[in-house]
């Protein structure tokens, strides 16, 4: 056999381990994939059910609002109430979209950049609603008086502001007085750049969730492959 001929037949068996190799890589990444998305699949479940929750707290207090528009201690509250779960409601469109565009045939970097992005959001929905904790002690001075707006006697025992006879207001100034700087060092404290420090990275990894963990570390897996 001669040379010539060896060097063909080698250059055949080297373009066909090429293919076999290609082949391979694109099951590896077919494969990891897969495993992404069906770690992020509940949890974009999670976030439409918490949209609809949201929407249906927005529904019942913009009603709330509506019958009391005139008395402003309850209307400020659930103006105050109604901000928040429009920021939450933004918050979960914004982490569904991302869910949803989220090509899973593109290359590594771009579902890497998507997952993170996602990741950030989560945070800072996270950090967004330590920050908006005193807007919750509206809740008791809601629920208080749509017991009374309903009539329903047999939770009376439920009405804070009857239960505490009118003292609930001057606890909440003082509660929200206190609460409000702290949730703001908070706020402010919570990021990446502490990521240094224990609690602020054990916080981050328990706001994320084990699932878009587990899903940043199979598009890592593949990009270390590759």
């Amino acid at each position: 056999m001669e040379l010539n001929e060896l060097k063909t037949i080698w250059q055949s068996y080297d373009a066909k381990l090429e293919k076999t190799l290609a082949l391979n890589m694109r099951l590896v990444e077919l494969i990891q994939s897969q495993k992404v998305k069906s770690k992020l699949t509940p949890v974009f479940w999670q976030r439409i059910t918490e949209l609809a929750f949201h929407l249906i707290a927005v529904v019942l207090l913009s009603a709330f609002l509506y019958a009391n528009i005139t008395l402003f201690p309850y209307a400020a509250s659930a103006v105050l109430l109604i901000a928040f779960y429009v920021v939450a409601i933004v918050s979960c469109l914004k982490q569904v979209m991302i869910i949803k565009r989220m090509d899973y045939s593109n290359d590594i970097i771009t579902i890497q950049s998507s997952l993170v992005i996602l990741q950030t959001n989560v945070v800072n929905h996270a950090r967004l609603a330590v920050l908006c904790i005193p807007t919750f002690l509206a809740y008791p001075v809601v629920v208080s008086k749509a017991i009374a707006d309903l009539g329903l006697n047999h939770l009376i025992n439920f009405d804070i502001i009857a239960q505490s006879n009118g003292n609930w207001w001057t606890a909440q100034l003082y509660s929200t007085l206190f609460l409000i700087p702290l949730c703001i060092w908070f706020y402010s404290h919570v990021n990446y750049k502490n990521i240094h420090e224990e609690w602020v990275k054990k916080f981050i990894e328990k706001t994320i969730g084990k699932r878009m963990r587990k899903a940043m570390e199979f598009a890592n897996e593949l990009n270390t492959l590759k």
